[in-house]
């Protein structure tokens, strides 16, 4: 079952019939989550490779055979089985598009995390890649057009990102030949409502930084545009434009009085100064300060044959950080990490403490 293009019903609401269609896929799935004594049945655990606020992910090798994969651990007293469950049949819905992660058959619970695995980007996130000058042009324009149609796909099945930035990209190539968006833990059906953000972030729009707890905002396409213009400018710039969308970041500030004054001045503030006309011009419609005439991602399509400025950023990729051989980190540290994360074994509670609290 997939998500697809909904057909509105008579009130018109398709919204609602993504939503509808997601439970039903969540409820149907919960009866598939196999579980587990300890993710060593199933894995051979390489290497840590990131963490956040509700778990990590890890480098892991099937015992069964095949290619490495990437190893969601959502740990089960921060993360609600239902939202675990939602994020893997989403991943699984949209995984025939190659600008978004796949996500692997198979959901796991042991008794501390929710696990599933998701295909491996061997050059790590897009915020590894970036240096003192941003991207060249030519990867610029690869990554966000790449993105763009990943997002406008989403936007085709009624869902939202929610959460496009850097470190949700990932590379597969030094050149950028193919990047994926992941992590669709935001990801909701459109429609939805979105509470403003748990503290300053420079991805999120400002009409979402305007809300004060309890209120939310019905979650839109527009919301990942947002995204995808920051995310535009992080990618030749190797920075963010502000540290919030809102007043008095004097950044923030300087681009919106340039966007709002009429008629506008020839020449906007730094940094936005660096960037060719064209270039500005798409900015301005991704970065439209109203979310109602805010452009669509694929607009960035009718600018790929424009310059952009970017001529100075230097000419090669950026450093992706170490690329051992998955054999030598295996030997490395798998089997520390093995028993880091062994939840039957009786020195388990004494190893999470000395190689680290889970997050």
């Amino acid at each position: 079952m997939e998500l697809r293009d909904p057909e509105p019903p008579e009130d018109g609401d398709a919204q609602e019939d993504t939503a509808t269609t997601l439970q039903r896929l969540v409820e149907l799935t919960a009866a598939r989550v196999t579980p587990l004594r300890s993710l060593r049945v199933q894995f051979c655990l390489i290497r840590k490779l990131g963490s956040g606020s509700y778990g990590r992910v890890l480098l892991a090798r099937p015992r069964q055979g095949g290619p490495v994969v990437a190893l969601k651990l959502l740990r089960r007293d921060s993360v609600l089985r239902t939202t675990f469950l939602r994020e893997f049949c989403v991943g699984r819905c949209v995984s025939s598009h190659p600008g978004l992660l796949q996500t692997l058959e198979n959901p796991l619970q042991t008794s501390r995390y929710f696990a599933f695995a998701q295909e491996y980007a061997p050059c790590g996130d897009l915020s590894g890649m970036l240096q003192e000058r941003g991207l060249p042009e030519l990867l610029v324009k690869r990554v966000v057009a790449q993105l763009a149609a990943a997002l406008d796909f989403l936007h085709g099945r009624g869902l939202v990102h929610a959460d496009v930035k850097p470190d949700n990209v990932l590379v597969f190539d030094p050149l950028c030949s193919r990047v994926a968006l992941g992590d669709l833990g935001l990801t909701r059906p459109e429609g939805s409502p979105a509470p403003a953000p748990p503290g300053p972030l420079p991805s999120a729009p400002p009409e979402l930084c305007l809300l004060l707890p309890p209120d939310t905002l019905p979650l839109r396409p527009s919301l990942d545009s947002w995204g995808l213009g920051v995310l535009l400018f992080c990618a030749a710039t190797a920075g963010f434009p502000w540290d919030v969308a809102l007043a008095p970041d004097p950044e923030f500030e300087a681009f919106a009085g340039w966007v709002t004054t009429r008629p506008q001045p020839p020449r906007p503030p730094p940094p936005w100064d660096q960037f060719a006309p064209p270039a500005l011009l798409l900015l301005q419609g991704l970065l439209d300060l109203d979310p109602e005439t805010r452009s669509p991602p694929l607009a960035v399509l009718d600018f790929l044959g424009d310059n952009w400025g970017l001529e100075g950023n230097r000419e090669e990729p950026g450093a992706l950080g170490p690329l051992s051989s998955e054999e030598g980190d295996e030997e490395e540290g798998g089997s520390s990490l093995e028993e880091w994360t062994d939840e039957e074994g009786s020195g388990s509670g004494g190893r999470e403490e000395t190689e680290g609290e889970a997050p």
